[in-house]
């Protein structure tokens, strides 16, 4: 069976997104990308690569994309707890609705993202 290797999320600004998705998703700026973002050299193409160090989670990739469709780019389903819940919502989200068993957010460019209480007993959200 195939394995998930990344995750592509379009964007307009990888500067503004590269730093919000390392933080909601707890992946670091890959080294080479971290210096791009601090310099602010990246090519009008070019990817930000977030990666798990102990290669256990998936990559995420913040690409630029000259066309983007409406929401819906991706949706990505999170467990958190109201720590967690408290940097996401510092790191520049912004929630959307606040369902019964978690709550759907979108990101500084409007992507939206569902966070699950860690305490939920089956996190899989129908929305």
């Amino acid at each position: 069976m195939p394995e998930l290797a990344s995750i592509v999320i379009h964007c307009r600004d990888p500067y503004l997104l590269a730093p919000f998705w390392s933080v909601v998703t707890g992946l670091p700026v890959a080294d080479e990308d971290r210096v791009k973002l601090a310099e602010r050299s990246l090519g009008p193409d070019e990817a930000v690569l977030l990666r798990d160090p102990g290669g256990r989670r998936p990559d995420v990739w913040l690409t630029p994309a000259a066309q983007l469709p409406g929401p819906g780019r991706i949706h990505l389903d999170l467990v958190g707890d109201a720590e967690e819940r408290a940097a996401v919502l510092e790191a520049g989200a912004t929630v959307i609705r606040e369902l019964p068993r978690w709550t759907v957010l979108a990101d500084p460019e409007g992507n939206e993202f569902c966070l699950i209480p860690r305490n939920e007993p089956d996190p899989r959200p129908v929305d």
